[in-house]
């Protein structure tokens, strides 16, 4: 590596972790993160409401967190939905809501002369939606048309839908995070509201602001978004940890067309495990991110050509974590794709890696957190997902002194006890028929 690029690496690195986090209380006793960030131009503010996810739905209605998270800007009850985008774009402002199997998440940035008019939208869409009928069957017919769409998005449904139900079985994450389309198109607006009341609660809720305010500034901003929002009556989470179900299984299913799309699930290490770090560094040889010289593309893309592109990360849901990678092929390539995958599998389970793969491991994945933590934004990002996880405030600092600290032996003795090549749960979307 560059010797500058060394030093400018370890001089970032230094100033992120002298970057103060802490936990602060508002004047209305709500309790959230706070990252000050006197470079940024932004304030960014997310908010993730705790098992309100399609695992804590009754089944047929699993796709009702999503479904809200698409309604829920078709109006206020005082602003149409264009009348909402137009103010938010006049004031550069971007409020935005997704869900997953375990939470809700709004998700807010504006600028720092704009963000308290901004800060009275959010309160509005968190309080007030209109979900007027209209735009809510909209929104609702576009969520039900990807489902349908395999063809279209294969990696996207497969992953989504397909995959859960495979895994995980009996638990209820095997729902997904829209259940199944029959029951998607079903849902109404009385169901929407019904979650409103029940999920949207402050002592649900998990709070990280990122930004150039003041400790003052981001507590009374919590308490502007968050005015007339009910508390007191924080959600049990009723789910049990459970380890996915990985066999030798290869799922096909039919998509017109020439290319093929293969998910494959090997086991993985949760956050808060000792041998977290030893398992990140496993993946990162084997080619998360889409590394390029991780031995998933420089095997089966750049020395054989079997793969237009391929990865593998971990998926990490509150009660499990799994490693899920991804090929792009032809029809013609999938079983030879697959054979060459598990050789590659086996071949890092017996032999494991080696010290000079290590450190590129290390610096990549130092690389890819300054990458990840240029922006304010970016910081609020990291900062919610490891609140959530568990982590304290203190995250950035533990993370960056495992990967310093983990050792050669402690990954290929993983390496050895987590991957299996006769172990692997694959999804084929393809144009091949049987």
């Amino acid at each position: 590596m560059n010797k500058v690029l060394i030093f400018l690496l370890i001089f970032q690195l230094n100033f992120l972790c002298a970057t103060e986090v802490k936990e602060i209380t508002s004047k209305n006793g709500v309790k959230f993160w706070y990252i000050k960030d006197t470079d940024s131009l932004l304030i960014n503010m997310i908010i993730a409401f705790k098992n309100a996810g399609a695992a804590h739905q009754p089944e047929d209605k699993a796709g009702l967190p999503v479904f809200f998270s698409s309604a829920v800007f078709c109006g206020t009850e005082k602003y149409s939905k264009s009348q909402f985008t137009e103010k938010c774009s006049n004031l550069a402002a971007s409020i935005s809501c997704q869900a997953d199997q375990d939470n809700l998440y709004f998700i807010f940035s504006a600028p720092k002369l704009t963000y308290e008019e901004a800060a009275g939208l959010f309160n509005k869409s968190i309080i007030s939606p209109s979900f007027e009928e209209k735009k809510v069957k909209i929104a609702q017919d576009m969520e039900a048309d990807f489902l349908s769409s395999l063809a279209a998005n294969p990696m996207e449904v497969a992953y989504y839908s397909i995959l859960p139900s495979i895994i995980f079985k009996s638990s209820p994450y095997s729902y997904g995070i829209y259940g199944s389309a029959e029951n998607f198109v079903k849902l109404s607006i009385n169901d929407l509201k019904e979650y409103k009341k029940r999920f949207l609660r402050i002592d649900n809720s998990e709070i990280c602001i990122s930004g150039n305010l003041s400790e003052k500034e981001a507590a009374s901003l919590v308490d502007k978004i968050l005015f007339q929002v009910e508390k007191n009556t924080e959600l049990k989470d009723c789910i049990e940890d459970v380890v996915p179900i990985i066999t030798a299984d290869v799922k096909k299913y039919y998509a017109e067309g020439p290319q093929a799309s293969i998910l494959f699930v090997q086991k993985a290490e949760r956050p808060l495990s000792p041998k977290r770090c030893a398992a990140k560094i496993i993946f990162k040889i084997l080619g998360e991110g889409g590394v390029f010289k991780g031995r998933i593309l420089s095997e089966l893309r750049t020395k054989k050509g079997l793969i237009y592109n391929g990865s593998i990360g971990v998926i990490d849901l509150k009660h499990a974590s799994y490693a899920l990678g991804y090929l792009q092929t032809d029809n013609s390539k999938i079983q030879e794709a697959i054979a060459t995958l598990k050789s590659i599998i086996k071949n890092l389970r017996k032999n494991g890696i080696t010290q000079e793969e290590l450190k590129f491991a290390r610096d990549n994945m130092k690389g890819k957190m300054l990458v990840e933590l240029r922006t304010s934004g970016k910081l609020c990002n990291f900062y919610m997902w490891r609140k959530l996880n568990g982590l304290g405030t203190n995250a950035l600092e533990e993370i960056m002194s495992e990967v310093d600290n983990v050792t050669l032996s402690e990954v290929n003795s993983l390496a050895k006890e987590m991957l299996n090549e006769n172990k692997m749960t694959f999804i084929v979307v393809s144009g091949e028929r049987e």
